[in-house]
């Protein structure tokens, strides 16, 4: 993929995995995004949203290694969260849209960790998870 100065690319991790109608974040329980190639020279920010019929208690990091995960979709040891980097957003409890500059560390690959927390709905679904790169000049 191609990447021009001054505009901004969009990479959707839940299409790219087939996950058109999101990913759904049942309970007290932890979901994974599509793996995304890392490009460099580029500054990041993440766009994401949750839908339920009831109440959203979720948490999200980002996990990044040079190989990625041996199954789509699956924990693995290939992928962590780097020192020092923590949540991209931690206690999340709004059906909004939210949009969060990241600084990734430098591996090849990363991933969302989503986990269901507390009284998250049965129903709550991450809808949005958008890569959004610009080139650095």
């Amino acid at each position: 993929m191609a990447k021009s100065n001054g505009y901004v690319d969009n990479f959707d991790l839940l299409a790219a995995g087939g996950d058109d109608d999101g990913i759904a974040v049942a309970g007290v329980t932890t979901v994974y995004t599509e793996t995304f190639k890392c490009p460099k020279d580029v500054s990041f920010a993440f766009v994401f949203q949750f839908t339920s019929d009831g109440v959203v208690e979720c948490d999200i990091e980002i996990e990044q290694g040079n190989d990625p995960p041996a199954t789509e979709g699956a924990a693995s040891g290939n992928l962590v969260v780097p020192y020092g980097l923590g949540y991209l957003e931690e206690n999340i409890g709004d059906k909004l849209i939210h949009v969060v500059p990241y600084s990734p560390a430098v591996t090849n690959f990363l991933r969302a960790k989503i986990s269901g927390t507390g009284a998250n709905a049965a129903t709550t679904v991450l809808s949005k998870f958008v890569v959004n790169t610009i080139v650095n000049s």
